[in-house]
């Protein structure tokens, strides 16, 4: 089922001792695309290449032109890990704070629709299946608090789970002080310290509200007059030029089937994967990978092979490219190889696929 979200603008290190926890341990960690965006930006105004930073994390290096494409969380990882050599432990609240709030991906565009903080973080966190796969944020109130609780359904390595949380609670203080309320906004923040720094590089950026959290969570507290405090009328208005627009929710419908299918949808715009690309996507062994998804009747191959004929046909569809450019889009080296491939799923060469008896030029 299709989940309408509305939005407002178009939008080097190896993950260490992870695993998947709880119901979704079974399916591919996935988040959007956009999620990238202020660190690439930072990465820009640090005089660095982005695009070697994603290659090298294993990221598609163009991944804003198609903000919405599911890109792996656990590759995500690595590059926040990355980030953590060029700026240091505290890299993610640097990134935040000179980010606009629509370059903050969800949280700016579910706060210019809300009133106020916690009306922003309740709508993120009923939207947030649409964009993570295995993120979980809880907003709950408790007195004159607004409680937030955020996890994930994956065990990243130490420093890479601190340091996004870390990001996640620099947004929450960018939220709370678009109201006009004076940084830190956060009455309390309580995150599991970085292995090797503790959480004393926080101070700076949250004052003495900054405690360490044993576990795997990150726990926010804002006091109700932040939280209810309104947003400008600036930031209000600009939400009348949203549009509605459909998203498929990244958790899919809890299978590692279905999530292996939508990982291998995206990745086709990047090569041909292979069985290790997607079990490091996956956080699990290319033998693990192979033996659940034959536990759910299906296979590896038979999966890569929907999802090029799936892409062969939406391409061979829209008829805005030649044979050889599709063919060469969905892994075939030759366009006679599409050809047989295209007979064996629907009966029909390409061109007559397309609906067109015209050769190509």
């Amino acid at each position: 089922m299709r989940a309408k979200f509305f939005v407002t603008e178009e939008i080097l290190s190896d993950v260490r001792d992870f695993s998947c926890r709880g119901p979704l341990a079974r399916t591919v960690p996935l988040i959007r695309a956009m999620s990238l965006v202020p660190a690439i930006r930072w990465l820009h105004e640090q005089g660095r290449s982005p695009e070697a930073y994603l290659r090298n994390a294993g990221l598609p290096v163009s991944p804003l032109e198609n903000p919405l494409r599911p890109v792996p969380l656990l590759h995500v990882a690595r590059l926040v890990d990355a980030l953590e050599c060029l700026g240091g432990p505290d890299v993610c609240c640097k990134i935040v704070s000179s980010a606009s709030l629509l370059e903050l991906a969800l949280l700016g565009r579910l706060a210019l629709g809300s009133r106020t903080p916690a009306e922003a973080l309740e709508r993120i966190s009923a939207s947030l299946p649409l964009f993570c796969s295995h993120e979980n944020l809880s907003v709950s109130r408790n007195g004159g608090t607004l409680v937030v609780r955020h996890s994930y359904s994956v065990a990243f390595n130490p420093a890479a789970e601190h340091l996004l949380f870390q990001y996640a609670a620099a947004m929450a203080d960018r939220l709370c002080t678009a109201t006009g309320v004076a940084a830190p906004s956060l009455a309390d923040v309580k995150l599991p310290p970085h292995p090797e720094h503790g959480i004393a590089h926080l101070d700076r950026w949250f004052g003495p509200s900054v405690a360490s959290l044993p576990g795997h969570a990150l726990e926010i507290i804002v006091n109700q007059e932040v939280a209810d405090r309104r947003f400008p009328v600036v930031a209000r208005d600009r939400s009348q030029q949203m549009e509605p627009m459909d998203i498929t929710p990244l958790r899919g419908d809890g299978t590692l089937s279905d999530s292996v299918s939508i990982t291998l949808t995206s990745t086709l715009d990047d090569g041909l994967p292979t069985i290790a690309d997607l079990a490091l996507a996956s956080g699990m062994s290319s033998r693990s990978l192979q033996r659940r998804l034959l536990e759910e009747g299906s296979s590896f191959s038979r999966l890569l092979d929907s999802a090029r004929r799936n892409a062969a046909m939406r391409r061979l569809a829209e008829g805005k490219e030649k044979v050889a450019s599709v063919a060469a889009h969905v892994g075939y080296s030759r366009q006679a190889s599409l050809t047989r491939a295209m007979r064996r799923w629907t009966g029909m060469p390409p061109i007559r696929f397309r609906g067109s008896g015209e050769p190509e030029r």
